[in-house]
Formats: C-alpha cells, structure tokens, sequence
C-alpha cells in the first residue's frame, strides 16, 4: 500500500504537468505548496486516521527520501511512468524538485554504491570515558546526538590521522548543525595539510551523519560540497566529503570520499570512497546505534 506522500507527490506533480507538451511548468515544489497539497489531501480524506500534518514541509521530502527502498517503493508510478523522479532542495523556501530520470534508468531512485564496510575495513576502539556522565546519561538515537559525541571524542580527528592518506598537520571544529542556504550539514571542520615542498594548505571538511537505519545518500552530500562553496567566507579550493553511520550499539563506520575541487563542483562526478573504518565507543555510549 502506498504511503500518504505518495498520493501528494502525485498531486504536486499533476498540478505542474502540460499532457500536450508532455512536460512539467514549473520543477521546484516550495515549502508552501507541500502544504498546500498537504491539506488539500487531508480536506478529501476528512474520515482517515492519523492525518499528515502540514506544519513541518521542510521534513516532508527528506524524511521520504530517508531510505532509498521505501523512497522507490512510494514512488507515484504514474511520475515515474512520465520520465521524473526527484531530489532534496533547501534554502529559498524549496523543498525538492522534480527531475528527468537519467539515461537508462528505471526506478526513481537507484541504489547507493556506499551499502556497508568490507571484510577488509579496519575496526579501532575510542574511549569514551571522557563524555560527561551526565550527558551519557541524557543520550539518543538522533543525529544530533551522535555528531555531538564525533565531536566531543574527536572522531573525525583520528581517522583522518590513522587512516588518511592526506599528511594533516591540525584540524580545528568550527561548527555543529551548519544551515546553509541549499543544504545543512551536521558537522564542519578547518584542516591544515602538507602538501608538497612542505607546503601547507588550508582544505574544508564536511561531515554528514546517519543514524542505523538510514541511508548515505551521495547526491545529499555532492549538495552540501557545492553549498559549502557557495557560502560567504569560504575561500578554500577544496573540500573532504566525510560520512558517518551509526552500524551497531556503540558502534560507527566513518568514511573519507576524494577530495572536491571548488573548479569541478559543477561536474558532480561520482563520490570515490578513498578510507574508511568502524569505531567502537569504550565504554558503551548509550543511543548511538540503537
């Protein structure tokens, strides 16, 4: 059975749909018109249970494309037959945007390349004891949570010193939950790295977190390198995409994707995947991974 988003996904899209042209008017769905469609759904359903609440669109989109599976699953057929599936917009009152399905595709939403560690990936422990008992006390299943405690144990830290090919000589947080005008990124690092000749050069880190049973979705993270361009202040020519996914109680795979050149940002070549390893939190730390 189709979800309810399901059947307002179709109504967004009928409503922008030319049949004698065979196009759509206008991609970008706003804030605004989620609502909208979102209560006029539940006017012709008045006798449903458990009615979609239109107060919150900016999660609508993000939290049907969560995992990739479900997000197929309730994909409108009749979209898909049309030659659209969609993708995450933000900032300027956007919530997603339809889009034409790629050359030889056939599913809304292709499977991700990035499933889950290799029998070769390295596993390292990390203390925890220095988290505050009482904040251990207070822990989570949520993202926040689990960016702050990456934070707080310098995760991103030591994988970048144990398992990096780059030579990082420092590493500074600068910032947790970043709202950028098009994406928002959970965790933002300055790294200084020697390059060549003893040359050091200063390169941005970003970091997406997933909580266990969510998805690491690469066009959300190619969306954040370009947001982080984008963004005022940012003068540094390159950025380290990182990821972080919560696999087991207590336990996290970390990932370092190729570095991103702000000259090719445009060309959103596929994410390479160049280290990675799982962390387990000694002791346990409640709520990561469960």
């Amino acid at each position: 059975m189709a979800s309810k988003k399901t059947a307002i996904i179709e109504i967004l899209f009928n409503k922008r749909w030319d049949k004698d042209k065979s196009e759509l008017s206008r991609p970008l769905v706003t804030l605004q018109e989620v609502s909208a469609a979102i209560r006029e759904y539940n006017d012709e359903y008045r006798d449903q249970k458990n009615p979609l609440s239109h107060i919150q669109p900016a999660n609508f989109f993000k939290d049907f494309i969560r995992k990739k599976a479900s997000a197929n699953k309730n994909w409108p057929a009749s979209v898909l037959g049309r030659g659209y599936t969609a993708k995450q917009v933000t900032g300027g009152n956007a919530c997603f945007e339809f889009v034409r399905l790629g050359e030889g595709q056939d599913i809304a939403f292709p499977p991700i390349s990035i499933a889950g560690p290799g029998a070769q990936t390295p596993r390292h422990r990390i203390e925890s004891a220095s988290l505050p008992l009482a904040s251990r006390r207070l822990g989570r299943a949520d993202e926040p949570w689990l960016v702050q405690v990456l934070v707080r144990l310098r995760v991103i830290e030591t994988h970048l010193a144990l398992f990096s090919t780059r030579r990082i000589v420092q590493i500074d947080h600068l910032q947790m939950s970043v709202k950028l005008r098009k994406s928002e990124i959970d965790a933002l690092f300055l790294a200084v790295e020697e390059i060549n000749g003893g040359r050091t050069q200063e390169v941005i880190v970003c970091c997406e977190a997933k909580g266990r049973s969510d998805d690491i979705l690469e066009d959300q993270m190619l969306s954040q390198v370009e947001a982080v361009f984008g963004s005022r202040g940012i003068t540094q020519d390159f950025v380290i995409p990182m990821a972080i996914k919560a696999l087991a109680p207590s336990e996290v795979w970390v990932l370092e994707f190729d570095t991103v050149a702000r000259s090719e940002v445009t060309s959103r070549r596929p994410l390479a995947i160049v280290s990675d390893a799982i962390y387990e939190f000694v002791p346990p730390v409640p709520g990561i991974g469960e």
